[in-house]
């Protein structure tokens, strides 16, 4: 017995013809392809965002420790060496939350890509056409026994 399946409006109704059923699983494998390949572009990209982030933390750090570098040669108090390491500390401490909540949203933003990726093939009706796809031949094979025709059970019966 096959289940009702809920279908968009969108979606084109699939006979359930041999052929059809054919068509419609046949495109299964292309539509599998593209979903992987947008997902791969979608992680690409959010890897690209945060070796940009990566970049851009380095660049500043590198800035930020030459100036202090820089000063503590030239420093010849206690106070001042405290000041430094004191300004270093507070550059770490918001150098390192601002950076981790910059890589916390490109990882948002790729999941939500990801997950934009799957809707998009269930928006799109491709679902729906598989499991109609399903249908169909499950609603062919219910009547193909090749151990036991249809005419032999019937006769039998």
């Amino acid at each position: 017995m096959a289940t009702k399946r809920h279908t968009s409006p969108s979606a084109a109704p699939v006979a359930a013809t041999p052929e059809a059923a054919w068509n419609a699983a046949s495109d299964l494998p292309r539509q599998q392809l593209s979903l992987a390949t947008e997902s791969a572009c979608a992680m690409f990209r959010g890897f690209e965002a945060m070796r940009k982030i990566q970049e851009k933390a380095a660049h500043q750090a590198l800035q930020h420790y030459s100036r202090a570098a820089e000063k503590l040669k030239e420093a010849s108090e206690p106070a001042q060496l405290m000041q430094i390491q004191a300004d270093l500390m507070r550059f770490d401490l918001e150098s390192a939350t601002q950076y981790w909540q910059q890589l916390g949203a490109v990882a948002a933003d790729m999941q939500r890509e990801w997950m934009a990726c799957y809707t998009h093939l269930a928006d799109n009706g491709a679902l729906a056409r598989v499991g109609s796809a399903v249908d169909g031949f499950s609603g062919l094979a219910n009547g193909f026994n090749p151990f036991f025709p249809v005419s032999s059970r019937t006769e039998a019966s």
